[in-house]
């Protein structure tokens, strides 16, 4: 039960750094900060994988 509970704490937890990477991108697309952009494009994709990388 609580193994079960960690895994949803870390899902939660890359949801919420997911989410916040988009909307940094999102800043960056604004104010047409290309190196940022890339940046937190980045970030994005490595978040989006630890899930597959770490089953």
């Amino acid at each position: 039960m609580i193994i079960n509970l960690e895994y949803f704490a870390f899902f939660v937890l890359l949801l919420a750094a997911l989410l916040l990477s988009i909307k940094e991108m999102s800043i960056a697309l604004d104010e047409v900060d290309v190196e940022r952009f890339t940046l937190w494009t980045g970030v994005a994709s490595v978040i989006a994988g630890l899930p597959i990388i770490l089953w």
